[in-house]
């Protein structure tokens, strides 16, 4: 017996698919690639509007987007997504690794063919000889940006398969291939207020985020929320200086923070006053993320997210993130967002 049939139209294209598919299996079978990376509800690469039309997301709406990995059409439907850079694969060399503070390093990649990214999407790179692990590309501290270079923040784990061989196994000269980008938590051009928050090396894409916007679209109204477990993870305070020199306010907080300088408070304690007109992007350790979005989705505000998901050992079977793996970030190898 045949499946019943639906039309389904994405980014004005109208498809044939059946009912009971998911969006992006919807979407290949007219041969239209959505965006998406990890498909198991994780990476939110995949996150898609519903114009109108009979979908069941599957828990996953977020105002009126749903997860494109797993919703799907029950009946005739339209939906949209906005357009990203093509995935793409290239090969390049490790051309620096920098400590920025006590265990956290600025890793540059010099690429052999530019890789565009949005600010706040990733890549995933693998080190040869290593496995691979997801970084956000992001701007340097000292605003150094060069063209055919890559950047990412990674924080050392002594145990990590991939971070803890930065600087000895993994040195300057040895060779990385990058695939994406990925990811739903990019800039987009907005006229709503921007709230900015990250923990840990979730930083990374944050502060592509903030500079960008700063740079691009001058005079919309930008704030930043930044924690860490403790002080000594607070690795970006010349970020922060330059931020604050352009008329960003910027929270730090840490767990022994001295509530003047430094809060004690979880970032998300120290969003303020939001409502429906914020757009809110949140980056770092998941329990971080989930807070943040529990309170701008309560708010009826726009949320986008990166979380940084940890690979456990050598022996982890999902590798999606950064160290905090990311979608399988390894605690013990995050880069940018991780």
């Amino acid at each position: 017996m045949s499946k019943s049939t639906c039309t389904v139209t994405i980014n004005g294209k109208k498809i044939k698919a059946n009912v009971g598919d998911t969006l992006i299996d919807a979407g290949l079978g007219g041969r239209l690639v959505l965006p998406h990376d990890c498909c198991s509800g994780q990476c939110e690469s995949c996150r898609v509007r519903i114009l109108e039309g009979q979908v069941d997301d599957l828990g996953t709406r977020e105002k009126n987007t749903v997860l494109g990995c797993l919703a799907v059409l029950e009946g005739d439907a339209e939906i949209s997504y906005d357009p990203v850079p093509l995935v793409k694969t290239t090969k390049g060399i490790v051309d620096s690794i920098r400590k920025i503070k006590e265990d956290y390093l600025e890793v540059r990649v010099k690429v052999f063919k530019t890789i565009p990214w949005l600010p706040g999407q990733y890549l995933r790179a693998t080190f040869s000889g290593f496995p691979s692990r997801d970084y956000s590309p992001t701007t340097p501290l000292n605003l150094d940006a060069e063209e055919g270079y890559v950047v990412f923040h990674i924080k050392v784990y002594p145990n990590s398969i991939v971070s803890s061989k930065l600087g000895s196994e993994i040195r300057k000269g040895h060779s990385v291939k990058l695939r994406g980008p990925f990811g739903n938590a990019f800039l987009r051009r907005q006229p709503e207020p921007i709230v900015l928050t990250s923990t840990g090396t979730g930083f990374a894409p944050i502060w592509s985020i903030a500079v960008a916007a700063n740079r691009g679209q001058p005079g919309r109204e930008i704030r930043l929320v930044v924690g860490s477990r403790t002080r000594d993870g607070l690795y970006m305070r010349d970020a922060v200086r330059w931020l604050r020199n352009q008329g960003i306010p910027v929270t730090l907080t840490a767990s022994d923070g001295d509530n003047e300088t430094v809060m004690t408070a979880r970032p998300y304690e120290l969003l303020g006053n939001l409502s429906p007109d914020h757009i809110i992007y949140s980056a770092g350790a998941p329990s971080h993320v989930d807070a943040t979005r529990e309170l701008a989705l309560q708010a009826g505000a726009t949320f986008y997210a990166d979380p940084f998901y940890v690979a456990e050992d050598s022996k982890s079977i999902f590798t999606l993130a950064s160290t905090l793996i990311r979608k399988v970030k390894t605690p013990a190898d995050t880069a940018t967002v991780g």
